[in-house]
Formats: structure tokens, sequence, C-alpha cells
């Protein structure tokens, strides 16, 4: 099927606030399986996202990460260990049946540990990959938009410390007893970045910056919010959105308690945001109209795929009714979905657009 643009095309575009032929449809590309039902679902008019690694994390021989695999109650799981002249650490992770990684044990269990994880950042250095960066994005062409992403920083400093390094009560608890060792933790990630930040800069073309903060008020509180997060957004994404690059952050939870904080931060997308039909609590509507200059790139219910075809096409409809501007949405396959309904999600969504 022929169109006047092509998923990348559309996908800037969309961005630039320009005229655009249809909705713009993303999909993450490990979310969508190879083969006949990807490609069916590319010719529709699905591009891919497709985060990069612009460089590699390299240890001093001191500092030994040993991984092994185990198995408990059928379950796979990933243990690693960080073994350091400052103390070791281990975390735990299940591994999802498509290939999800979820922490059942962080990394940071008590007050020692924030010292430790100081001290990798401290050692650790970036072996730059841009070359394989610009490799990707020339063998992706138009079928969709490769991002840079930056290991270890590919969330803001206090997000990488909720989600991936402490975990949310760990976390919250330590900013209530020991707020000290979470905000120099939060200082030396800053300090980090700007060596990961160097690196992004040297990019030949730089078109989209990425941040995964997973932002749900639930945890990130407007006042942590305000306190951790718009100030390094204001550092880092401000200057860069000055250049011509389109600023993403993944919030994907309940916003409605952040939509005046997030309306003022420097962000173009709105990515993977989460519909109230997914748990979210800001209607659609609502979010276009007070983020008047943002594109809000929404992610596909997952509850859909235990629906049949009318319901699904009956909620797209409706959605696609709802007042959404096209100039300022895009739909993202940015969860998982259950692989043996995916194709009939996908499928109905796209013959809705392309109608």
């Amino acid at each position: 099927m022929n169109y006047g643009m092509s998923p990348r095309e559309r996908f800037y575009a969309c961005l630039s606030k320009k005229e655009i032929d249809r909705l713009p449809v993303l999909a993450y590309h490990f979310l969508l399986p190879r083969g006949e039902l990807e490609r069916k679902l590319r010719e529709a008019g699905c591009g891919l996202l497709v985060g990069t690694p612009i460089y590699e994390l390299v240890f001093p021989p001191e500092i030994r990460i040993e991984e092994k695999q185990q198995w408990e109650r059928g379950e796979r799981l990933i243990v690693r260990t960080y073994s350091t002249p400052a103390g070791s650490l281990r975390e735990i992770m299940k591994i999802g049946p498509y290939g999800s990684e979820w922490k059942q044990e962080h990394l940071i269990k008590d007050s020692e540990d924030y010292q430790i994880i100081a001290y990798l950042l401290e050692e650790v250095t970036f072996k730059e990959k841009i070359i394989d960066f610009v490799c990707t994005d020339n063998e992706l062409g138009e079928d969709g938009i490769a991002v840079p992403m930056l290991p270890l920083f590919d969330r803001s400093p206090f997000q990488k410390i909720l989600i991936d390094l402490a975990g949310p009560e760990r976390t919250l608890l330590d900013l209530y007893d020991q707020p000290q060792a979470l905000e120099r933790l939060v200082e030396c990630f800053c300090q980090k970045l700007e060596e990961a930040m160097s690196i992004y800069r040297a990019l030949p073309e730089k078109r989209v910056f990425w941040w995964v903060d997973n932002v749900t008020s639930d945890f990130t509180t407007p006042k942590l919010f305000e306190q951790f997060c718009l100030p390094v957004y204001q550092k880092y994404l401000a200057p860069l959105r000055k250049e011509g690059v389109f600023c993403m952050v993944h919030l994907d939870g309940k916003l409605s308690a952040l939509k005046e904080l997030i309306k003022d931060a420097p962000i173009d997308v709105i990515e993977s945001f989460t519909l109230p039909e997914q748990g979210g609590d800001l209607p659609l509507e609502e979010a276009q109209k007070v983020w008047q200059d943002k594109v809000v790139a929404a992610n596909i219910p997952a509850n859909l795929a235990y629906l049949g075809k009318e319901e699904i096409e009956k909620f797209f409809e409706s959605l696609l009714e709802r007042g959404c501007f096209e100039e300022r949405f895009i739909m993202e396959l940015s969860e998982d979905l259950p692989r043996e309904h995916l194709g009939k999600v996908m499928s109905v969504l796209l013959k809705i657009i392309n109608k």
C-alpha cells in the first residue's frame, strides 16, 4: 500500500507540527516478532522505533561482573553480581515471556550500597559506538526512527535510582530517613552524565533525545518531580531543543497531578502516554488541551488483546473521534501485548487509520 509519507517522514512532520497524511503508528522494534506479521504491519504503515546504544560501559579489571541464570517456580531469573574493592552488590531480574526484565531484587538495599554505586560511577568509562548508531540509522532508512541510547543514563538520574537501582519503596524510605545519601548519588549521576552527553553531542546528526523515565505520580510526586526531574530536564533538554533536537520522555503512568509541571517542561513528546482505559488518570482530550505545544504518543492498551475485533474497532474509532489532533498525536506499541493477539490488535488499528 502506498502512502504520501514514509513512517520516518510522518514522525518528524508530526513533531514539527506540519501536515501529515495519516496518524503515525510506531512500534518498539523488539515488540514486533520478525516474519510475515511484522512485514504486513510495516507495509500497512507501522514504523519501527529502534533504541541504539552510542557507547558501551567499560569497567577496570578490579571490578568483576558475574551473571548466572536460574529457574524458580518455572520462571527464568538472571542473577547479576558486582564485586568491587568498595564492596559487592547483587540484583535479580525475572525474564518476562516477551524478553522484558522485571526487577526481583534491586542493587541498593542499605546505606552502604549508595557508596558502592558511586564508586562504580567513578570507575566506569565509555567506549563510543557512534558508527554503530549511524549504520543502524542508515539501514533502517525510512522504515522508522533510530534513537540514540545512553547506557546507564537511559533514564534521568533520580528515575534511574527510583526504578532500576533501589526501587520505589527503598528510594522513598531513604528520602525520609537518609536524604543526604540519595541526593549525593543523584549528584554523582549528574556529574557522570556530562561524559555521556559529550558522546551524544559528537553524533554527526542529532534529531531525537530520549529518556525512558517511566514517571507516574504514585511514586514521583509533584514535589519530587519538581525537585529532581525538572532541573535535569531544564539543564539538558532545553539546550537540545534550541538546537532543533526533539526531546522525548517516557511518561507512562498517572500524570494528572503532574500535568502543569509537565506543561512547563522542555519536552516535545510525551512518550508512551497511558490512556485511562489502561490505568492512566488523565483523559487524552485534557492532556492535549493542557500540553498544546507537545505531541502525545499513546501506548496501545494491552487489555484490547482480550476483546473481539468489533470491540477493538469501536475503541479505536472512539479514540480517534474524541478530539485528538492528528498533528499532535501518535499511537505506539510500547507495552507488551500477548503475542497470540498482537496481529489482531495492530491490524484493526491500522485498518481504521488507513480508512
